[in-house]
């Protein structure tokens, strides 16, 4: 019974859940901007995203933007930045995908061209690498700076062919690393497998597995339409191939109806390894929807992951700030209370809208792209939610490079495993200790 119950909660729960991964360089003066600098005023700036508010992608991932844009409502309250309001246009693409409740339109170069039309200084959290990847020569020809995609693929690095162009999260494959040296360390014997999706996302998290010094004994790589046709039947092949080579621990860089997908076939086969879950496809509340009304424990409690923000169980003054943006939010967040738990997907949004209204702050009154580029490529933030500093330079528009493991503790939330925060690369680096940025929120976010 609780076999037949599980198909059909995954079934519908993987056509819903399918997705895809100071100082002052402008010139001070009156709060104006340069004549011919789009979406600029003397009292605004205008910025946008093509981002899936429905369709395929939109549970979980569409808390995103409404989360960045929480971010830009409580700082408007505020009275701005450097005196201007931001106003942030967000366009549904829904992944590039139609159907799927999808009611926007599904195509990102017509979308990102609406938002073109409209005029804004920059696009900023611009969800999935495809999709981005579809428009980056488009907003480059137009000099508008594609300004932290929503996506750890390598592709945000760049700078030569793409000067405007810059990811945010921890890298793939800088993730890959740091997992690879939590098995080392943990299951130093144990046969280990890895399932991948089929792009960027499981190249590139695979390849850092293997740099730190981690090779599967069973790779495989899962792909998105196969997933999305057959309603995440597809996994199950991988999973009972991976209970067959004897694998303990499971590596998976899966979206969160693979994720689904995969702990649903595990549970049908009695085959309980050590997970190993990235933290694009891990997080607890997203995951836990096919399985929420089951008689059954979440199959992902004990499953370890990685964070570079906060866990979401961390005391930590960050944390609570989140709250009290989102709670102030009742457009974004109607339903939203002082109990509800803060997803990951809330907490990314929070993240890199920090980053941008920080390093707005930085460029001073007067703003241009080029000034404001000039800003982000020569400053450190260090005061974001981020665990490691977001610190980009003229060779170097990644973004952030580290993080701390994190254990699924329930159904809604994360733990820090044991604290430490690591840093890499995405080359040949090793995987090295460092501290947490101390959880200070500047004076005039509070």
């Amino acid at each position: 019974m609780i076999q037949n119950k599980l198909s059909r909660r995954l079934s519908a729960g993987v056509a819903m859940m399918l997705c895809a991964g100071v100082m002052t360089f402008g010139a001070s003066g009156l709060a104006s901007a340069a004549p011919k600098t789009p979406g600029v005023t003397a009292t605004q700036i205008t910025i946008g995203a093509t981002v899936p508010i429905t369709g395929i992608a939109s549970p979980g991932y569409s808390d995103v933007s409404r989360a960045a844009n929480a971010v830009f409502n409580y700082v408007n309250k505020k009275g701005g930045v450097n005196g201007r309001k931001i106003k942030y246009i967000l366009k549904d693409d829904c992944y590039g995908t139609p159907g799927f409740g999808c009611t926007g339109i599904p195509n990102t170069a017509t979308q990102t061209r609406a938002l073109l039309s409209a005029g804004i200084f920059a696009t900023v959290g611009s969800l999935g690498t495809p999709t981005q990847d579809s428009v980056r020569t488009l907003l480059n020809s137009n000099h508008v700076p594609q300004l932290y995609v929503n996506s750890g693929s390598l592709d945000w690095n760049n700078p030569t062919k793409y000067p405007g162009l810059f990811g945010w999260q921890t890298s793939y494959n800088e993730e890959g690393k740091i997992f690879a040296q939590y098995i080392s360390a943990t299951y130093p014997t144990a046969n280990v497998c890895y399932l991948g999706q089929g792009d960027d996302f499981g190249s590139d998290g695979l390849a850092g597995l293997v740099a730190g010094g981690v090779t599967p004994m069973d790779e495989q790589l899962y792909s998105v339409g196969a997933l999305v046709v057959t309603q995440g039947a597809s996994i199950a092949p991988y999973v009972a191939r991976f209970q067959s080579d004897k694998c303990t621990v499971v590596v998976l860089d899966t979206i969160p109806g693979a994720t689904d997908a995969t702990l649903g076939a595990a549970l049908k086969l009695g085959y309980s390894p050590h997970w190993i879950i990235s933290s694009v496809g891990a997080d607890p509340v997203t995951v836990d929807q096919p399985f929420a009304s089951l008689p059954i424990p979440d199959p992902e409690i004990g499953a370890v992951s990685f964070s570079y923000l906060p866990a979401s169980s961390a005391t930590n003054a960050w944390n609570a700030w989140d709250r009290k943006v989102l709670l102030a939010d009742k457009k974004d967040f109607p339903n939203f209370t002082a109990t509800s738990p803060i997803t990951g997907n809330m907490t990314y949004g929070i993240g890199f809208a920090v980053a941008f209204v920080e390093a707005l702050k930085a460029t001073g009154k007067t703003v241009t792209r080029a000034g404001f580029l000039k800003t982000l490529t020569h400053l450190t933030l260090s005061q974001t939610p981020a665990l490691t500093p977001l610190r980009y330079t003229p060779t170097n528009h990644q973004g952030l490079s580290g993080g701390y493991l994190v254990k699924v503790t329930s159904s809604s939330a994360t733990a820090a495993l044991n604290g430490q925060v690591y840093t890499t690369d995405s080359g040949s680096g090793p995987v090295v200790k460092t501290k947490a940025v101390a959880p200070s929120i500047p004076a005039w976010l509070k």
